[in-house]
């Protein structure tokens, strides 16, 4: 019965088939990638931090090299398409607490044989501020850079099951 019981284990584990998704996305990006983000004429300061949280994240969570144009297998050009804080809870006074932040993405992927592909993003992230003051650099910088990273995770998932 314990023989049994171990060999349906045993195959029921190697048999789920589990792959990381930075595997799957090696098999449409290719391991060298070009990352160009277009920086906004109306929000640059966002911007930058934009692309400094995707060119971590490209390398951290899907573990692909950013290389020059003529040398990637593919490339990808991300461009911020809206950026909103909404208030999201109120105090007893009527100040604004807590703020959404939204980040929409557009990535257009296009892989070394020529075709393009235009896959579009949002990432949020909520957070508190004090009662009767305003966002501060900090608290903005970091709800961007959360919402990047949701943004990026959408990004990957949509990759990986392109891979699968």
């Amino acid at each position: 019965m314990k023989k049994y019981l171990f060999s349906f284990l045993s195959f029921f584990l190697v048999a789920c088939g589990y792959i990381p998704s930075s595997q799957m996305a090696n098999k449409v990006l290719g391991e060298n990638v070009f990352l160009k983000i277009n920086i906004s004429k109306q929000d640059p300061e966002n911007s930058v931090y934009i692309t400094d949280i995707l060119r971590e994240a490209m390398l951290n969570k899907l573990g692909r090299k950013i290389v020059d144009e003529h040398s990637a297998n593919s490339s990808i050009v991300v461009t911020m398409k809206k950026l909103n804080f909404t208030p999201m809870v109120y105090d007893r006074n009527g100040y604004v607490v807590n703020y959404k932040a939204e980040l929409y993405l557009e990535f257009i992927l296009q892989y070394k044989n020529g075709k393009k592909e235009i896959i579009n993003t949002k990432g949020s992230y909520n957070f508190d501020i004090s009662p009767n003051s305003i966002i501060s650099d900090q608290a903005r910088f970091e709800a961007i850079k959360n919402a990047s990273s949701e943004a990026f995770d959408e990004f990957i998932s949509i990759i990986a099951i392109r891979g699968y």
